[in-house]
């Protein structure tokens, strides 16, 4: 198991109770995959630097959480196709 954090921004459209939501989503697509989320930090609407999707704002999550490294890219595939998460990073928390 390794540590990460990952870091979505969903739509605007959905509103808070939706983003959170979407984030109940998230964090169960990690733990499908065998990861445990250690924490969670939702932060809320936030407006851009600049236009992302057509949106100039968005609801931010960060989430820290532990999984074999073999599950990201299909963690990331699944982010990828999910139309309510307009971007997303994922880092690793370990060298």
């Amino acid at each position: 198991m390794r540590s990460y954090e990952l870091m979505t921004i969903y739509n605007i459209e959905l509103g808070e109770s939706g983003a959170k939501g979407v984030s109940e989503e998230v964090k169960g697509m990690i733990t499908s995959r065998g990861g445990e989320v250690v924490a969670e930090h939702f932060w809320g609407k936030r407006k851009f630097a600049y236009k992302v999707a057509g949106n100039e704002q968005g609801y931010y999550d960060v989430n820290e959480f532990d999984i074999d490294p073999s599950q990201i890219a299909g963690l990331q595939r699944e982010l990828e196709l999910h139309k309510d998460v307009v971007r997303y990073l994922v880092t690793s928390l370990e060298e």
